[in-house]
């Protein structure tokens, strides 16, 4: 079998290495536009404040793939697919490539606003290792003090957290009520605003961007309010847009992502696609656990294991936000409750916040935000558990 990987992000090195795992004669071809093998994103902050080096980045070096005997093309772009013909296209090469079986993992873009003045020197989003680069070399070029984070979700948050230790003055700029609406509630939301305030980070809230001060350089932002604040440096982390170009271009069906059915197949059935680009059942995933999950539903199908359908991830977000243990299972709890129960252990002094919801005895939702292990709520997590071991595992 001749198997082609578009992105090797986190699901296509994932659908890599588990259909290698399934044949160890199938032909695999990863080809990525970047010139880096697979390195983790959630470290590219820490990156840019001289704390990681590039090779403490990269997860899978090209060594791992040559022992799992996986063509790795690093810095070639899949310019087009023809699904009638199963083959696809590498810009500037004439030669065609056929396959099998494709996987689409082109993962997602991070969402960027023009403005009025789209030329203006200073302005950045963290994606890649490319960005980041260009980010280090302007803070240093220009010697900046004053930058602006737009958006308050987990990156933005963590690469504020990290341009802090550089001894920046940082602000975020977040549109909701309060931050990380996604994985918390606004109470806990609150004590990790305060949190990051006794970190010398500036939290603006409710708030939103109408205009980006400066002709050529960023001189600052003005306000939906009115209000204007002097920045030299604005960054744009307000989430991600799938990369679904090829797949449109090639016919398939897609809206705001790429259209999958439950085994991850698109409108091609010898075309799957896995992570940031799809979308199922309406929704954008996102994270790395769809991601890991997707992938290896797809391949258990395309190697004939009948896997279960896919049904869609339970929201799981488990990192060290700013320096604080946050782990964000299910749902977070909602002002009215109804037929549910919210079960909590919160202490402001020391920034702990463990508030469990269930419905029906089932664990719904976890967010345990400070020190204290989260597996058991993991992995109990739609599951029915004992009420008293549940009251204990909030206060461990």
């Amino acid at each position: 079998m001749k198997i082609i990987i578009i992105g090797n992000g986190i699901a296509g090195q994932t659908v890599a290495d588990l259909a290698r795992k399934q044949d160890p004669n199938a032909l695999i071809d990863i080809y990525s536009k970047e010139l880096y093998p697979y390195y983790s994103r959630i470290f590219l902050p820490q990156y840019i404040a001289n704390e990681k080096s590039l090779d403490n980045l990269i997860v899978r070096n090209e060594k791992w793939f040559e022992e799992k005997n996986i063509n790795l093309h690093l810095g070639i772009e899949v310019e087009t697919i023809f699904p009638q013909k199963k083959q696809i296209k590498l810009k500037n090469q004439q030669e065609l490539e056929k396959y099998d079986k494709l996987f689409i993992a082109t993962g997602s873009n991070a969402r960027f606003l023009p403005f009025d003045n789209p030329s203006v020197e200073g302005m950045f989003t963290l994606r890649n290792i490319k960005d980041a680069d260009e980010i280090k070399r302007f803070i240093e070029k220009n010697r900046v003090k004053d930058v602006l984070i737009i958006g308050g979700g987990l990156l933005g948050i963590e690469l504020g957290y990290h341009l802090r230790e550089l001894n920046l003055n940082v602000s975020i700029c977040e549109i909701s009520n309060y931050l990380l609406p996604r994985q918390l509630d606004e109470g806990t939301s609150k004590l990790l605003q305060k949190y990051l305030e006794s970190k010398g980070i500036n939290i603006i809230c409710g708030q939103s961007v109408s205009e980006v001060l400066g002709k050529d350089q960023v001189e600052g932002i003005r306000l939906k309010s009115g209000k204007s604040i002097k920045f030299q440096m604005i960054l744009q982390q307000m989430g991600i847009i799938p990369e679904i170009s090829i797949a449109k271009n090639a016919g398939l069906d897609t809206e705001r992502g790429i259209l999958v059915n439950e085994y991850l197949q698109t409108s091609d059935p010898d075309i799957l696609a896995v992570g940031d680009c799809v979308q199922f059942n309406g929704l954008i995933w996102g994270i790395i656990p769809a991601s890991i999950e997707q992938s290896k539903i797809a391949v258990q199908y395309v190697f004939g294991q009948n896997p279960e359908p896919y049904l869609g991830t339970f929201w799981n977000t488990r990192l060290k936000i700013a320096g604080l243990k946050l782990s964000c299972f299910g749902e977070p709890p909602t002002d009215q409750l109804g037929e549910e129960q919210l079960l909590e252990n919160i202490d402001e002094d020391s920034f702990i916040c463990r508030k469990v919801t269930l419905e029906n005895n089932k664990i719904k939702g976890a967010i345990l935000m400070g020190p204290g292990k989260d597996s058991f709520f993991l992995n109990n997590l739609g599951k029915e558990v004992d009420k008293e071991e549940l009251k204990r595992k909030i206060y461990e």
